[in-house]
C-alpha cells in the first residue's frame, strides 16, 4: 500500500518530466491521485499534452491529468522554450497522446479532493508557477489545513 498520497502540480517541460516518470514508477512509495497542469515552461495546451504524453510513455493510461491555470494571475505569461523547446520536451520523439484530460478544471479537482481527504494526509508536490495553488486559495482557502 503506498504511504504518500500526493498531486502533482506541474509544467511539464523536460524537467518535470522526470519528475512526473518517477512518481509514475513508484506505486509501492507514491499513490499519484492526478496531475494538474499549469502554463509555466510553454503554454497550457502544450503542458496538458505533455503530462498525457508522459503518462502514456509510463503505461500508466489511468492517472487523472487535469489542467489549470493558463496564464498568471497579475502578469503576463513568460515562458521558457529557449530552454525546453517550443513543445516543452523537445528532443523527445513521442506519440501524440491518446488518452485525454479530465473535463474538470484542476484548481476545482484540487480543491475538491483536499476538502474530502482527511488533514495532511496528501502532499501537493508543486512543480511549476503556483498559479493554480494560489487560485485555489483564492476560491477556497478552507482547503488549507
Amino acid at each position: 500500500m503506498p504511504s504518500h498520497k500526493i498531486i502533482i502540480d506541474t509544467d511539464p517541460g523536460q524537467d518535470d518530466a522526470i519528475a512526473i516518470l518517477l512518481a509514475l514508477a513508484s506505486p509501492e512509495e507514491i499513490d499519484l491521485l492526478g496531475i494538474v497542469t499549469v502554463a509555466g515552461n510553454v503554454p497550457l495546451a502544450l503542458t496538458s499534452r505533455n503530462a498525457l504524453m508522459l503518462c502514456e510513455l509510463a503505461k500508466k493510461p489511468d492517472t487523472k491529468v487535469f489542467a489549470g491555470c493558463s496564464r498568471p494571475l497579475v502578469r503576463p505569461l513568460v515562458t521558457a522554450e529557449h530552454v525546453h523547446g517550443k513543445t516543452g520536451l523537445d528532443g523527445a520523439d513521442l506519440p501524440e497522446p491518446t488518452i485525454s484530460l479530465q473535463k474538470q478544471h484542476g484548481v476545482d479537482w484540487t480543491i475538491e479532493t483536499l476538502l474530502a481527504a482527511e488533514d495532511n494526509s496528501i502532499n501537493i508536490c508543486c512543480l511549476a508557477p503556483l498559479t493554480n495553488l494560489a487560485m485555489a486559495m483564492v476560491n477556497a482557502p478552507e482547503f488549507l489545513p
